[in-house]
């Protein structure tokens, strides 16, 4: 089975909770492995705590960690969004999550949420849900 979410975001660089629209797109499944994943090349998937402060902070990382590596040549072609295509790269478009009892498995300050690294966009997450008969 599988679930597609649209996610707006606002900023060019942003960490967004996405964990509620992850948990309804397993509504009715008791069971199984759910695989999410941001179909974007300049978004990822991450599994963090979930802290306005830490969300800063890993927007401040992704803006910064690579400037001393720049130029970048994907920039030349009047695209200059290769840092956010590496850090995607890097960061991952998706995860895989066992569901139990119709809940993620997630520890206690563990959030999901989806870094947008060139927007604001609408974006496309999609889950694939693996039933098991436990």
């Amino acid at each position: 089975m599988q679930i597609e979410r649209a996610i707006d975001t606002g900023r060019k660089t942003q960490a967004v909770n996405v964990t509620g629209n992850c948990q309804s797109m397993i509504a009715g499944t008791k069971n199984g492995i759910a695989v999410f994943n941001v179909l974007h090349t300049t978004a990822a998937l991450i599994v963090c705590e979930d802290d306005p402060d830490l969300r800063d902070d890993l927007v401040r990382v992704a803006e910064h960690w690579l400037e001393n590596l720049r130029p970048f040549r994907h920039g030349r072609y009047g695209a200059p969004n290769a840092e956010a295509h590496i850090t995607s790269a890097l960061a991952g478009t998706s995860l895989t999550l066992p569901i139990i009892d119709g809940k993620l498995l997630l520890g206690s300050w563990q959030s999901i949420l989806l870094l947008e690294l060139d927007g604001p966009r609408r974006r496309k997450l999609v889950c694939t849900i693996i039933e098991t008969q436990n």
